[in-house]
Formats: C-alpha cells, structure tokens, sequence
C-alpha cells in the first residue's frame, strides 16, 4: 500500500503544536490499527510469535510519543503484523525506514533552533560556508573552454552525456568553479559514482557532517541527505561523476529543489536515465577547437599548423586522446608526423602510444582502457555476452558508417547463442543499443533512402536499423582490435567477411547500401587481410572488387585483382582452382577497363591451361572459352566471336544443357554479335525462340518474359520495326517501375526507350527522356559510373540531332575530360565520344 494510500505522508511532518515523536507515534498508530489493532500485551504476542521480541514498556513509550524508539523495535513490530496478518515472505520496511530518518532530521532541527545541525556543527568547528564535499578536479592543463556545451545556471538535473574522454567531467568541474567564483553556492558535494557503494560513501561523508546525526547503516546515513537539500535553504550542486549504472541511484537521487543543482556524468544513454533530467551530450572537438588545444600544448614555432591539424584527424577529435598524445609528444620530444607514423604502423597499440607514468589532467586510465571498461559494461548488459563479440566484428568495419542492414544477416545474428535465428536477431540489436546506451557508438537515424529489408532480415528490431548507419570512434575502434586474441580475430574477421557477402545478396540492392558494403569491405581487408586470406581467399575479397567495378571505377577494379591476384600467386600454385578463378576475375576487369583485346588474350592462356586439368566439356572451361569468344569480338572480330559461339552453344545444346543460365548466355551474346555482323534477322530467331521459351515457362506478363521479348523485338527494330520495340521496352518498363524504379535495369530500358525513340524520327523527346534519366542517374550510381557517363554521351548527342550542337559539343568536351580522368586515356569509349564531338563541331560549322 503507497503513503497515499494508508494517509501517511512522512514529509508534511508534524501538526501545529505537535512533537516529531508525537508525529511518529501516530504513524505506528494508524499503522497497528490497519493491520487489526490490539492491545500492548496482543502485540507483544504477535512479536514473539514473529520469533522477534518487544519488551511491553518500550511498546508503550513509542505509542504514547514519550520516546524515540529504536529502528530494531519499529521493525519487529511492523514485521510481527505483516506475519500476524498471514502474509507472505517479509514486509517492505523501506518506507518506514525513511520515515525514521526524517524524525531524527526533525528532532535534530529543533535542538539547533532556526539553524541546521550542518550550520551548528559548522560553526562549533570554526567552518564557514561556501561547504565542499569531495574532491573537485583541478582544471585540464590549456583546458579549452567549450561555450556551446556550458551547463545552464539551473536549477535543475542536468546528464552529461558522451563517450569516454570527450570532456564531461572536465565540463561538470568547470561549471563548479565558475559557480563558486560568482558566489553562487553554498555547497558543493562531488561524488564518484562508478559503483553504488562509492554513491553511498560520498553521499554520507555529506549527510553525516550536514545533518549531524550518523549511524551504522552507510545507506540510510546517505538517503538522509535528500531530505536536509530538500529543506535547506542553502544553494547546492551535487555532481555524481561517471556514474555507470543507473540502478546504482535507487533510492539516493538528490531532490528537485529551488536551490539547487544537480550535474551528472555519465557514458550512459538510457531513456530513462535521460528521462530524469536535461540532457548535455557532449561532442568532439571541431577541427578549430583542436588545432587550438595542440597550439597551446604543443606550441607552432617547430609544429606547423597543418602538422598538429593532421595530428587531430588521425586521433578523431578526441579531446582526451589529444591530450594523452600531447603529452606523449612533449615527454618523448617526438614530432606530430612521427607519432601519427606509429599509430598507422601495422600492429600499433593504443597503450604504447600513451604517456608512461602518470596520466595528464589527473585522467584514471589511458583512453585504450577507458574503452575497453566500457564495453565489457555493456556485455553484461541482457543479452549478456552478446555486445563484446558485436564490438568485436564493428571494431574490423568502418567506422564512418556500418549499414544497419549487415547486423540482420546470418552471419552477424550467430554472434548471438539463442537457437532462433529471430530470437538471435533481437538479440543481436539490443547488444548494438548497449554499445550506444555506453556511448561506445551511435546510429546514425537519417535513412538517405527507402531501406530495402537484408536477405531473411524478417520483421524485427534489426529492420529499424535499415537505411541507418552505425558510427564508431577511429581509436575506439583501435582500442578493441588491440585486445583481440588471435582466435577471437579470426572469428571477427570471418563473421566480419561473411554477413558483407549476405549483405550484397539482397535483391535490387539499393546503390547507397552497395558502397557501404563495398566501403565495409576494403576497411576489412585494411584490418584482417590475413585472416581473409587463411586458408583460402574468402568470397568477400572478390565480391568487393567486383562492386569497385561494378560502380565505375573498372581501372580500380583492375588493380585490385592484380594485388589479388599478386597475393594468391604467392600462396598456392599456378594450377590450383583457386589462381586459376583469380586470373579469370582479373581477365573480366581487364576487358572492362577498356583492354578487350588483352583480356580476349589472357582468357585464352586461362583457357589452355585449364584444358590440361579440366575434362572438355566441364562448365568452367566452356565458360573461359565463351569469355575469350566475346572479347575477340568486342575487340573488333564480330565473326570470329560468331564461329566460336555457335559451336559453344549447339555443344551444350548436345551435352543436355539447354536451361543452364550458361547456355541461355551464350545464346544472348551470340544473338548480340550476329547482329553486330550484319545478321539481325538471325539474332531476331534466336531471341525470338528465348522470348516464347520463357513466355511458355513463366508467363506473357513475367519480367523476366518482358526482357525476352524487349531483347526480340530489339532487333525487329533493327529491321525496321521500331514501333515494336518501343511497344516492348514500354511494357518492361511499366512492370519494372513498380518492382524497382531506381533499379539500374529499369534505367536502362529508359536508356533504350529514348535512343529508340530518337531513332523514330523524335530527337528532342529523346533528349528529354535522356535529361530525367541522368538526373536519376547521378543521384543514385553517381557522376562516375559508366551508366551515367554513357548517358551524358547519348544525351548529346541526340542534342546535335535534335538542332543543338553547340550546347552539345559544350556537353562532350566536358565529358571528354571526366571520361580521361575517370576511365584512363585508352579506353574504347573516347574514340566514341570524340567523334561524337566531331559530329557536333561539324554541325556549327555548316550552319
């Protein structure tokens, strides 16, 4: 039953006229007669039958008022009614044990008359006030005032908010000090409050010496300094520095009150710890505020500004960091570029990086083990043991932004041991909230575009996570990788390598999620190259490559299997399976990069040595000779690039294997270059003969029966009948935008309709459609992906047809240069773009 409920009210105090002991015999009054009443020798039965003993007299002096009774006696006799009653297990004495601190709180205040027992006791003793309890930290050495994060004058409870060395109890002290300055407190009480037993140490120092009464309960001596803040009319501030668990202030928040101020500090990011007070989250350092903390340590007269400004990038901003560097630097006479040398060297520790001895500003750890405390708090958090392996694998990632949709993928749910994968998954987010309820992270809840759920994500709290990024301090990062073991390395990377590969299965992978991964990927690789690469090259590795290229970026593509390829040649022999796929991946980003005559080469040397090893009709070397055919005709030779896949397609049509998504490739490809030899109508027969294969299959109105028939009636309008394939590429299009619109096969039946529309006879629709689509273009795959550069090159040049050419030989020497910049000074599509450029200087001339 609450206080409301049973009348009681043990802070209205006594009535008019009334003692406290009076006051508090009445309480046990009502209280005995709620609980059946009796007289003094019924109640004395009931203690006893309690097994607890209350003499009769002592019963009666604490009923009449005439004495303070013991807090033994009060509970006896509560306990004796709650048994007496026939409830079960034990009362709840907590209440009545604060109702018997705030009488001793009453009867101390009416033995030191209009004064408090602090106030009597402080001037028996030769005290004055302002009063401090605790030690107030001496000011950071060239602390760097911080005005946009000042903690208001009050009153109030402020929480002040933020990962490890950022600055809160820095923040929290200085406000103290200005306060006492201004002469606007009485009393200071600092306490740590890293476990509860610190809480109640510090907090009963205070109470003991500021209500003049102690005992030998620790807590209930602690609990009584609510009540003298609550009545005082003293000005205070109680600052609970580093608290670290919120349940650790059970019963033991100072009050609300005019007077004052209470300032916490804390890494902690609980909704309901934040739900008692303001919240201050404190930052980083700006770039400004950096650079002008390492000047006043570090000076400029041997350290250029863009020294110390580097210096501050590769440490994150970190206002302790800087400051552990700093003095690092001075102690070891060391430059800013020598220390940020051995912080990039491979293997460096955070914690040889850090001063030897003792730590600047009086800080308790190096900024690696501030870190380190933190997550383990947060793996004891529930589910408990799953937020330190999460670390682990996010410690491997980037930390400028882990996409929210990696943490619902298989991989990363095993990190949680519950047999349901779903189960798994919930638990798996709640971890990645410990991390942030700890500040070891944050997730960033800016969706850039509508998120796509990862493969098998379901419906759970990891879909909120979709389209949202998880950010991590650069040194928090450093600081758990440090104190990964081997095994636990090995199991982060792989979790790490295989949830990026589950990721980029997702269906219509949207192009934001596509670089996070790919940005994910290479940040792996930076971190656990070796572990990627025991025993044998994991997917990821490929995947990522393919990705680069895949965004446009082909030459990089390239040299990223040449390193690959570097690094698996070095391993394993030329004849393993694993070289021999190394050099066919390298072969494709050759051909892509703008070399098709040399990647026709090197598929053909693939070719030779696999017909050593592989018997003739297995899909591996059939696909490497499909490969070699194509890029020969691309290369310039259509009718070479004919003969071979004619042969290669009727001989997979004779090994049985007319469905295999090989086979149906070589057909396309072969239809493609009769078509480039002159032949359409028998590029028209073969995707004739797909288009009605797959109608037959899945259906007239099936996307994948849509593509057949825009790919036939492409060359009907190679024929002449463009109405027909303007009237396929439509219907594709309007299946494809309701399943995908942003989707790059859906951007590419657009391409198709404008340039068909161009050729009917309607240039200026064509340039029309070309202009929205490279709008969506750029926004979603960028300026640098082929795509889009190809439709900066359609686009004008269907302006010269349409009556534009200056604005279009404008438009193409502008792409020339991208063109040069981003795909290299031989690629095939220059030659194409030039003379489209020509095409466009010929039509000013002429006019």
């Amino acid at each position: 039953m609450t206080d409301e409920e049973n009348g009681r009210d043990p802070h209205r105090g006594p009535s008019p006229g009334q003692t406290p002991r009076e006051w508090f015999a009445g309480l046990l009054r009502a209280h005995i007669e709620e609980r059946g009443g009796g007289s003094y020798e019924e109640l004395v039965v009931a203690t006893e039958q309690a097994h607890l003993r209350v003499a009769k007299s002592t019963l009666g002096d604490a009923l009449s008022g005439k004495r303070t009774p013991r807090l033994e006696t009060v509970q006896n006799l509560v306990t004796a009614l709650h048994h007496r009653q026939g409830l079960p297990g034990r009362p709840e004495l907590r209440d009545w044990e604060r109702d018997y601190e705030h009488l001793l709180d009453l009867q101390s205040d009416r033995r030191t008359g209009t004064r408090s027992a602090a106030d009597a006791r402080a001037a028996s003793e030769g005290r004055t006030w302002p009063r401090r309890f605790g030690p107030l930290p001496e000011p950071a050495h060239s602390f760097l005032a911080r005005p946009a994060l000042r903690v208001p004058p009050g009153p109030g409870r402020f929480l002040l908010t933020g990962a490890g060395g950022v600055g809160k109890t820095q923040t929290a002290a200085e406000h103290v000090r200005e306060c006492l300055l201004a002469g606007d407190l009485d009393l200071v009480v600092w306490v740590t409050a890293t476990t509860r037993e610190d809480i109640v140490a510090g907090l009963a120092e205070a109470a003991a010496e500021l209500t003049g009464s102690t005992g030998p309960n620790a807590e209930l001596t602690a609990a009584r300094l609510e009540r003298w803040l609550a009545g005082t009319r003293r000005t205070w501030c109680v600052v609970l520095d580093d608290l670290a668990r919120p349940q650790d202030l059970e019963g033991l928040w100072p009050p609300h009150s005019t007077n004052g101020v209470t300032l916490m500090t804390t890494r902690r990011q609980d909704a309901a710890l934040q739900a008692r007070g303001t919240v201050i989250d404190l930052t980083l350092f700006d770039a400004h505020e950096s650079l002008a903390y390492l000047t006043s340590r570090l000076g400029t007269h041997h350290t250029p500004p863009e020294a110390l400004a580097n210096l501050a990038n590769d440490l994150g901003h970190l206002p302790l960091a800087l400051a552990q560097a700093a003095t690092f630097l001075l102690d070891n006479e060391m430059s800013p570029a020598e220390y940020r040398t051995r912080l990039a060297r491979e293997g460096a520790r955070l914690a040889d990086l850090v001063p030897d001895g003792a730590l600047p500003d009086g800080y308790p750890l190096p900024v690696s083990a501030t870190w380190a405390l933190s997550v383990r708090r947060a793996d004891e958090l529930r589910p408990s043991g799953v937020a330190g392996p999460v670390m682990h694998v996010l410690s491997l990632l980037d930390g400028t932004g882990v996409p929210g949709e990696l943490l619902a993928t298989p991989a990363l749910s095993a990190l949680a041991p519950h047999p349901s994968e779903a189960a798994a998954r919930d638990e798996v987010h709640d971890a990645v909230h410990n991390l942030r309820r700890l500040s070891l992270l944050s997730v960033d809840t800016t969706a850039t575009t509508t998120p796509r759920a990862a493969p098998d994500a379901g419906a759970g709290p990891v879909g909120a996570l979709a389209g949202k990024a998880i950010r991590i301090h650069s040194l928090t990062q450093h600081a758990t990788r440090d104190l990964l073991n081997p095994p636990e390395r090995r199991a982060a990377a792989g979790s790490a390598a295989q949830a990026l590969v589950e990721g980029w299965r997702a269906p219509q992978l949207p192009a934001r999620l596509d670089r996070a991964l790919r940005a994910n990927a290479f940040a792996l690789a930076g971190h656990a190259q070796d572990e990627l690469l025991t025993p044998v090259p994991h997917p990821v590795l490929y995947r990522m490559g393919h990705s680069l290229g895949d965004s446009g970026q082909a030459s990089a593509a390239l040299r990223h299997f040449r390193r690959l390829r570097e690094v698996v040649d070095a391993r394993f022999a030329p004849d393993d399976e694993i070289s021999l796929d190394t050099r066919g991946h390298l072969a494709w980003w050759q051909a892509k990069a703008g070399d098709p005559a040399g990647a026709a080469r090197a598929y053909a040397s693939l070719y030779a040595d696999q017909d050593r090893l592989y018997p003739s009709d297995h899909p591996s070397l059939l696909q490497t000779r499909q490969s070699a055919a194509v890029w020969q005709g691309a290369a310039g030779d259509p009718h070479a690039a004919v003969t071979e896949l004619k042969y290669l397609y009727e001989l997979r049509i004779s090994l049985g294997r007319a469905a295999d998504r090989d086979t149906i490739s070589n057909r396309n490809h072969l239809a493609n270059f009769l078509s480039a030899s002159g032949d359409h109508a028998g590029a028209l027969a073969l995707h004739e003969a797909a288009w009605r294969e797959a109608e037959a299959r899945l259906g007239p109105d099936h996307p994948d029966a849509l593509r057949a028939r825009s790919a036939a009636m492409h060359h009907r309008g190679e024929l002449g009948d463009v109405a027909s394939a303007l009237a396929a590429l439509r219907d594709l299009l309007e299946v494809q935008q309701i399943d995908d619109p942003e989707g790059l096969d859906t951007f590419a039946t657009r391409a198709r309709i404008a340039d068909w529309t161009g050729r009917e006879g309607d240039p200026a629709q064509a340039v029309a459609l070309l202009g929205s689509l490279l709008v969506d273009r750029l926004r979603v795959i960028g300026p640098e992906h082929p795509h889009t550069l190809g439709t900066r090159m359609d686009l004008a040049r269907w302006r010269t047809a349409a009556g534009e050419p200056a604005r279009a030989a404008t438009e193409l020497t502008e792409l020339l240069a991208d063109e040069e910049e981003l795909l290299g000074l031989d690629h095939p599509a220059l030659p194409v773009t030039r003379a489209a450029l020509a095409d466009a200087l010929e039509k000013i001339r002429h006019r």
